[in-house]
């Protein structure tokens, strides 16, 4: 399409049918909570190995004869701290937590490639007026060993241009540093060698999806593109300078307020789509998509509060599930933190440590719930398992936390609140993150369709608008209740 054509083909299918695209792009969000599972397992599994060579009792015991009331450390007491901390770094933990961000690394481009062909997939049909995201569930299964082949071939070429100024570098600090300057003229080319590298992959996936090639074939179709089609081109790039120097600003502005957290959710609900769609829509030659009448936003709301309240009778069994591994991680972090309680640690609540009129921490503590529960929801299509370890980890966390406080009826003060609100929350999105994983498995299978795993992923939307509300009470008692309960219980 021409740029102009384009454009109003964006603004249909953003404007009129949302939800359509945007399941898919939220879940392409997930992908770093699926890739950050398999440290997080790394962690885990390192701690398992100190803590059975007694290694994290030593620790512990150190920063347990540490006075923390102090405004700062003696050099001494820092001394002790980096000594202790010394002892966990063993070539067993060391070759644990390689290994896992190698894994985390493959995870993320390979969820990265699946994420990419859904989108395309789901974005082309929704410009040809065709059902999106049934298109994009079966093009993904269709298309995703070529699109991992396509991202595997893009980061060798990353890698190409980068390996001469890493080794360049590295020969530069260890054999001589006459060879610094061919470094530093080979950084200076990273960047133009980067956009060409840009260039010649930009409209591959596209080609892939609208025309039905290969990764071969679709590098030589993508290179006519672009250099057919140069004012098409450009137009995309300056729409993506703007949108970027304008996401700039806002985030400049944002992190001044204090709410940085709210860049997140513009980036996954409107950057993200928009320039997806609109690199689709460039380089598809079909006829403009007409706009439909705009959804509203109350309505999708709406929807959203009921079809939470129907997944949340209908599934409980998944709740009561997601409930308990939420428990089971808790109470393994207190187990294990609990016998090391820093009994030096004061904890004032006098005043609430958020501020007299905390309105950046509520909007922060808002975004951040909700984009967590999207990621944990959205990150269960990979059958379920990241889900589970979020879930797990983040219990963990919390019990680690309250059994080395050393008032326990103060810690729990401090949660129950907004906990009796926010974790059910949590609990909710785990839930529906081990239905879309069980729901993954049953297309896998063959007893669903890509109709049916379609209609789960705009269900799934709809309950995750219907969570945002909750999460604003939530925030709203752990910013401006919390404290003040803490306060009148001890």
């Amino acid at each position: 399409m021409k740029f102009s054509d384009a454009s109003s083909s964006v603004r249909a299918v953003l404007l009129s049918r949302p939800a359509t695209i945007l399941p898919v792009f939220l879940a392409g969000t997930s992908v770093g909570m699926v890739a950050q599972s398999v440290p997080i397992v790394g962690v885990v599994l390192a701690y398992l190995l100190l803590l059975g060579s007694g290694r994290i009792e030593s620790v512990f015991t150190t920063i347990q004869g540490i006075d923390f009331n102090q405004s700062t450390l003696s050099e001494a007491e820092s001394e002790r701290i980096r000594e202790a901390m010394m002892e966990l770094v063993t070539p067993e933990v060391i070759a644990v937590l390689v290994l896992s961000v190698i894994g985390a690394i493959v995870v993320g481009i390979l969820g990265r490639a699946v994420a990419e062909a859904a989108q395309v997939h789901t974005t082309t049909a929704a410009l040809r007026n065709e059902p999106a995201l049934p298109s994009g569930v079966a093009g993904a299964s269709d298309d995703w060993w070529t699109f991992i082949k396509l991202a595997i071939v893009r980061v060798l070429a990353y890698l190409f241009l980068l390996a001469p100024v890493v080794v360049l570098t590295y020969l530069s600090i260890t054999v001589s540093s006459a060879l610094l300057l061919l470094a530093f003229l080979g950084g200076l080319l990273l960047i133009p060698g980067g956009f060409l590298i840009y260039l010649l992959f930009m409209f591959v996936p596209q080609a892939i999806v609208i025309d039905g090639v290969g990764v071969r074939t679709g590098i030589r179709r993508n290179g006519r593109f672009v250099w057919n089609n140069k004012a098409r081109v450009g137009a995309y790039f300056v729409v993506v300078i703007g949108l970027v120097g304008i996401f700039g600003f806002v985030s400049f502005f944002f992190q001044l307020l204090g709410v940085g957290r709210l860049l997140g959710i513009a980036v996954a609900f409107f950057l993200l789509p928009t320039l997806g769609v609109l690199k689709t829509a460039l380089y598809l030659d079909d006829a403009t998509l007409e706009p439909r009448a705009r959804g509203s936003v109350r309505g999708a709301f709406g929807r959203g509060l009921g079809e939470l309240k129907s997944f949340v009778f209908g599934r409980l069994g998944l709740v009561a599930l997601s409930t308990a591994l939420f428990a089971a991680g808790t109470a393994g972090g207190w187990l294990a933190t609990s016998q090391f309680a820093l009994e030096s640690l004061q904890t004032d609540v006098s005043q609430n440590v958020f501020g007299a009129i905390p309105v950046d921490t509520f909007v922060m503590l808002t975004a951040n719930n909700w984009l967590v529960s999207i990621s944990a929801a959205f990150s269960g299509l990979a059958f379920g398992a990241p889900t589970v370890v979020a879930l797990v980890f983040n219990g963990l966390i919390v019990g680690a936390v309250v059994g080395l406080l050393p008032d326990t009826s103060l810690a729990v003060a401090l949660i129950a609140p907004h906990g009796i609100i926010e974790i059910p929350a949590l609990a909710i999105a785990g839930a529906l993150g081990l239905h879309l994983g069980g729901s993954v498995w049953s297309y896998v299978r063959g007893s669903a369709t890509a109709t049916d795993l379609a209609g789960e992923l705009s269900r799934a939307y709809y309950i995750l608008l219907g969570l945002l509300p909750v999460f604003i009470v939530a925030a709203f008692i752990e910013a401006f209740v919390t404290w003040w309960v803490a306060a009148a219980l001890t």
